[in-house]
């Protein structure tokens, strides 16, 4: 299953949290092409304080997620987290990965994104673990 979670200021200045299952990528796009950018930015410089995405692909003891954080009207921080094996304690023998993309412009996280729905979280962490850094 597909989700996101995310975060933006409805009626003044309080962030509200909503949840929305994704059925397709396009679901995805409608979200991120939807929220409130320009408002979203201007009120964390004031409150210092902001949104952002969490997407969420569950496989049972897998899964894959990215963050998504605005920080200008067409740029944001991605970073990704794949865990294919939690391992015993969450610790031993665990295999996972952390990318961190640093800043990208939103046609490229959409693209980045798009991972969730076209693979696997085995296939993600096979095309990100050579790339990526492991832990």
């Amino acid at each position: 299953m597909l989700v996101v979670d995310y975060t933006l200021r409805e009626n003044g200045d309080e962030l509200v949290n909503k949840h929305r299952e994704l059925k397709s990528f396009r679901d995805a796009c409608e979200v991120i092409d939807q929220y409130p950018w320009i408002a979203e930015i201007e009120k964390t410089e004031e409150l210092g304080e902001g949104g952002g995405f969490y997407f969420f692909r569950d496989e049972g003891d897998k899964h894959a997620s990215f963050q998504l954080t605005p920080i200008e009207t067409d740029r944001a921080f991605l970073d990704m987290e794949v865990v294919q094996k939690s391992g015993f304690l969450g610790l031993f023998g665990r295999k996972s990965l952390h990318k961190d993309f640093e800043t990208v412009t939103i046609p490229e996280a959409k693209a980045l994104i798009k991972d969730l729905f076209d693979h696997t979280v085995d296939s993600l962490y096979g095309k990100y673990s050579k790339k990526g850094k492991s832990r």
